[in-house]
Parts: C-alpha cells; sequence; structure tokens
C-alpha cells in the first residue's frame, strides 16, 4: 500500500512552471488528518528535496477542503466529488478495524461478539462534526453502538485507545504502528477510499511522480 501511494502522488498547481523536472512554486495539499500525519507527513518532505524550487504546504485536519475558494490546490478525501469542474481518481483502498490497548484488554477482557461491544467503553467521532458521510461508520461495526468517548480527529481517537480509554475503530495503517494495540476481531474490517482531486481549471498539473522514493 504504501508504495502505491506513494509511486501515484501527485504535485500540482497552476503556478507551478516548467516541464519535466522543472518544478517550481508552493502547492497546498488539504488531506484528512489520520492521512496526512500518519502517512504523507513522512513522505512528501523528499519532494522538496528533489526540487528545491517546489514549496509543499500539508493540511492535514479533519476537514473538506474547497478547492474552488483555493484553499488548497490538491485535496485528499474519502468520497469522490460529483459535483464541480474536478478531476479525480482513486488513490488507495485502507481499511478500518475495531482495535484495543493491550492495557485495556488486560483490564477489562476483549468482547467475543459484536453484541458484546455494548459493555465495553467505545470511542468514536463527534456525531455532528462528521464531515462525510463515509466516516459514519460505527453503525457498521455494531447497530447498537453507543460513543462513550468522542472525539473529533482520527489520530486523537488513535492516542485515546492507545492510553486504553477503550475499544476504538481505527485505521489499520495507524494502528499497525502502535505495538501497543491489539485487533478486536468480532467484526470484519471495512473498506473505504481516499481520492485524489483538483481542479480542472488548473493547465499545469504536472508532475505525475511514478518514482518510489525511501
Amino acid at each position: 500500500i504504501a508504495e502505491r501511494m506513494e509511486g501515484d502522488m501527485i504535485a500540482a498547481r497552476s503556478t507551478i512552471s516548467g516541464e519535466g523536472d522543472d518544478v517550481s512554486g508552493t502547492v497546498r495539499i488539504g488531506a484528512p488528518d489520520g492521512f496526512g500525519v500518519a502517512f504523507l507527513a513522512k513522505r512528501l518532505g523528499v519532494l522538496t528535496a528533489l526540487h528545491r524550487e517546489l514549496t509543499i504546504q500539508l493540511v492535514p485536519v479533519p476537514r473538506s477542503f474547497s478547492l474552488s475558494r483555493r484553499e488548497a490546490d490538491i485535496a485528499i478525501t474519502v468520497e469522490r466529488p460529483t459535483e464541480g469542474r474536478l478531476v479525480a481518481g482513486k488513490l488507495v483502498d485502507y481499511s478500518l478495524g475495531l482495535f484495543a490497548s493491550r492495557a485495556y484488554v488486560e483490564a477489562h477482557g476483549l468482547p467475543k461478539t459484536a453484541a458484546e461491544l455494548g459493555q465495553h467503553t467505545l470511542i468514536g467521532y463527534v456525531p455532528d462534526l462528521i464531515v462525510s458521510p463515509s466516516l459514519d461508520y460505527a453503525g457498521e461495526f455494531s447497530t447498537d453502538w453507543r460513543t462513550s468517548f468522542a472525539i473529533s480527529s482520527a489520530l486523537g481517537q488513535a492516542e485515546a485507545v492507545r492510553s486504553g480509554a477503550g475499544i476504538g475503530i481505527l485505521h489499520t495503517f495507524v494502528a499497525r504502528s502502535m505495538p501497543e494495540l491489539v485487533s478486536v476481531d468480532v467484526v470484519a474490517p471495512i473498506r473505504r477510499a481516499y481520492w485524489l482531486v483538483y481542479h480542472e481549471c488548473r493547465p499545469k498539473m504536472i508532475s505525475v511522480l511514478r518514482e518510489r522514493h525511501a
């Protein structure tokens, strides 16, 4: 997954000039906080080393971005846009699953069925701050899901789960980087996708980077 994400990243903006390797200007990339911080932040820096005239602004926050108002030049979204003059392509699929910390399991045990999730402290999003319908996925894990500790940030939820506060639905690529966590296998992981979106009016959407950088 990491190699595919890196190989498909696009750096572009209407003010970028030049052809081929001659990339310059400022590119603002808006992304969900989980993907932006846990994945992009430690990988995009190599582009500024390769292209000394390129400035990257990464904005990893749990919100949507308006490309028409130039809040970002590129947006990583969790749903494919259906309106506006936008170009969108699937970046990568990802999965989400249930996780708990080893400390939580030692103190409270693990649920044996999805129905037993209701007997545990559950961590999830603040309902009225969910920015996309595809993020309202708690009901796919349990029809009786009741969030006891609500956090509007995916990374905040991961840290709460790691602290032993409860069971949460986490990105598997984030959870696997935390050795303190164990999978709660009472419900199969669900799949979602990240989409890379930019405005079609930007004439020089260039530099499709196909090389994988360590």
